[in-house]
């Protein structure tokens, strides 16, 4: 392994455990040599010389090594059995921190503890006297108890050298930006890749998470190595306020042709303009590099970037530096109390830079847990302005139909799965498949690997903020505080401009107004259900309830109460039906449309006795009827060539032998039962 000279270096690379020279060691100094970061690595320990039990003598490089660097990384492993050469070292090193000489950086590799790291001294018995013991026991439980890494808090080594790399660059190199060397280093692997051409590289993030900052303090530390550089910050705005050939002459573009430049273009909207300013991508030195911002993937896509990289949110441990900053800019709070809130603010802001700067600012003056608690709320329900600001420039740019399913996610969606959201707004008409993948490409929504639809809490917020503000009349309705009334008025007003209602009963008492849903033309989604574990909701309808709107495409309403749903109701526009535990005998008399029915879920509805009309419902993909104990007969099913799940488990007054006769049909590349004797048939 090569390292530098041992006269002068920056990081001195310590361990007990002679395989990590092999191993970790090697992968971490060569990450630092990749940095510019001169590195000794310590001395094999066998090669120790004792002068005596009470006295120990390093070897002269280690010893010129330790009086020339500026940290120390000490790697503490389960396996370790400390030498006298790793022990008197790094009691060494301690002795130079105490006159602030150096760094010391504890990394803990493994599930290794310090009581585990104690008891390990006690292997050395009576070799060494009571004073060298003594010594070298405090210097491990003192660089033990100093802030480190721990491998257990990242995924794998790669992620855990990168870490260390990140800190000691950041303290000998210190830029002000918190986070940021952790995130550089993502930029350089990128750059390393760049051939003597022009690069471009496509910097994305979520609005707020720190994309501007982050080029910038990059920019500070790369322009020096470029002929020329310019940083545009706000292109878009500055393009459209001052114009093509005023911006192009105010940053000499003419004449920076054919010169090796650094150029970042800040928050382009418009990949014509970009390209239009620089005078086309290919006009520079060679060896050139062209940064490109935006919060939609797809306009880098357009500028033609050459590499992404995706601005990660700051970690807790980041988070909560940053916002310390601007709450307690004096000194960090000793209050257990103040801590526990503020780490309940950092997890809420989920590593947004613009979100704790103005959490930090709107909560500096709460000197108490309980008064920064109660603001936080508020500003939680009612976000600043500047974070508004942030957010609501993205939706801004959005068309109708993707302000509706951005809107319908924040108010409503945030969590479930793809392809139940996708399913239900397909049915609105607003066509998610298109819709959800550019609210992706603009960092509005996240895709979890299970394929659920994730959104931060932020940009929900401010979803919802919209959705109350941006219409002189509400559309979407989700706080049981609005809605109660609302169902409850026998004259509720403006009805007909809602859209949504999603309503959690748990602990509420709502006797309904028959008549309430008369005027709702426009309401396309109603879920009445309880988020508690424990049926507690109490919704009445004593006098039943006359209609549902014609445009509705969700009907979910868990412990519906009628005998059947209104006899007027047309449900041709219904994509799901979702009934469970309902008092349910039928769904209606007579014959009515059902082609967009996708899916109905009535299980636990023990009263009910048939549903004949799903025969009709040629587009059903599941049909869930379980635990429907008093159940006579099954829907024709011979027809439904889209059916994808049968359950009628526990139903056990339908004969299992005539399901399977009525499934034959369908038995081909279709429908098969589960399990012999489940009655559960899926494809």
């Amino acid at each position: 392994m090569e390292t530098s000279s041992v006269n002068q270096h920056d990081v001195f690379i310590h361990f007990s455990l002679e395989e990590f020279r092999y191993s970790f060691a090697s992968h971490l100094s060569a990450a630092f040599s990749r940095s510019s970061i001169s590195v000794f690595v310590a001395e094999d320990t066998s090669g120790a010389a004792v002068t005596s039990n009470t006295d120990f003598q390093l070897p002269d490089a280690t010893q010129s090594a330790i009086e020339g660097t500026k940290f120390i990384v000490v790697v503490f492993s389960k396996k370790d059995a400390f030498s006298p050469l790793f022990l008197e070292t790094l009691v060494k090193f301690l002795e130079r921190r105490k006159d602030g000489l150096v760094v010391v950086i504890p990394v803990f590799y493994g599930d290794v503890t310090l009581s585990m790291i104690e008891q390990k001294m006690e292997s050395f018995g009576e070799a060494f006297s009571n004073h060298l013991q003594g010594r070298w026991r405090n210097g491990l439980i003192e660089a033990a108890n100093l802030r480190g890494h721990k491998s257990s808090d990242q995924r794998n080594d790669s992620e855990l050298v990168d870490e260390i790399v990140a800190d000691v660059r950041e303290k000998l190199y210190p830029t002000g930006t918190i986070g940021f060397y952790s995130r550089f280093l993502g930029i350089e692997n990128l750059l390393r890749k760049q051939s003597h051409d022009i690069y471009r590289l496509g910097v994305w993030g979520t609005p707020g998470v720190g994309k501007t900052t982050i080029a910038q303090t990059a920019f500070n530390l790369m322009s020096q190595d470029f002929e020329a550089h310019c940083f545009l910050e706000d292109f878009h705005v500055n393009f459209q306020e001052k114009g093509l050939y005023k911006l192009r002459e105010e940053h000499f573009i003419e004449k920076l042709k054919r010169t090796t430049v650094l150029i970042v273009l800040d928050d382009v909207r418009n990949p014509m303009e970009a390209e239009s300013f620089l005078g086309g991508y290919d006009c520079f030195g060679l060896a050139s590099l062209i940064i490109i911002i935006s919060r939609d993937k797809q306009i880098l896509y357009q500028c033609q970037v050459q590499g992404f990289f995706e601005v990660t949110s700051l970690n807790k441990k980041e988070g909560l530096q940053l916002f310390n900053q601007f709450a307690f800019p004096e000194k960090e709070p000793s209050d257990s109390n103040l801590v526990e809130v503020s780490k309940k603010v950092v997890e809420y802001a989920n590593g947004n830079r613009a979100a704790l700067c103005s959490y930090g600012r709107a909560l500096k003056e709460r000197a108490k847990p309980e008064e920064m608690e109660v603001e936080f709320e508020k500003i939680k329900r009612h976000p600043p302005q500047e974070i508004m600001d942030v957010f609501k420039s993205s939706y801004d740019t959005l068309t109708d139909h993707e302000r509706n399913i951005f809107l319908d996610i924040a108010c409503f969606f945030k969590d479930e799965k793809l392809d139940y959201i996708l399913r239900i707004l397909e049915g609105c008409g607003f066509f998610p498949h298109v819709g959800v993948d550019r609210l992706v490409d603009r960092s509005l929504l996240m895709i979890s690997e299970n394929k659920k639809v994730k959104m931060h809490n932020l940009i929900q917020d401010v979803g919802r903020e919209i959705a109350k503000t941006e219409n002189s009349h509400i559309a979407r309705m989700w706080e049981p505080s609005s809605i109660k009334p609302l169902l409850e008025d026998d004259e509720p007003k403006e009805t007909e401009f809602i859209e949504g209602i999603f309503l959690d009963t748990t602990n509420i008492n709502v006797f309904v107004n028959p008549n309430v849903f008369e005027n709702m033309y426009n309401l396309r989604l109603l879920k009445i259900y309880s988020s508690s574990s424990e049926p507690s909701q109490e919704l009445y309808l004593p006098k039943g309830l006359e209609s549902l709107p014609y445009e509705l495409k969700l009907l979910h309403w868990e412990y519906y109460p009628l005998q059947s749903l209104p006899q007027d109701f047309d449900p041709s526009h219904l994509v799901e039906i979702n009934l469970p535990y309902s008092q349910l005998q039928y769904l209606w008399t007579g014959t009515k449309s059902l082609a967009k029915l996708k899916i109905i879920n009535l299980s636990h509805s023990q009263k009910l006795v048939e549903v004949d009309e799903l025969s009709r419902a040629c587009s059903l993909k599941e049909i869930v009827l379980k635990g429907c104990t008093t159940l006579e007969r099954t829907p024709r099913i011979d027809q439904l060539k889209n059916l994808e799940l049968l359950d009628l488990s526990c139903c056990t007054r339908i004969k299992r032998t005539e399901l399977i006769e009525m499934i034959k049909p369908l038995d081909t590349g279709g429908l098969r039962e589960i399990e012999s004797g489940s009655m559960v048939f899926s494809t």
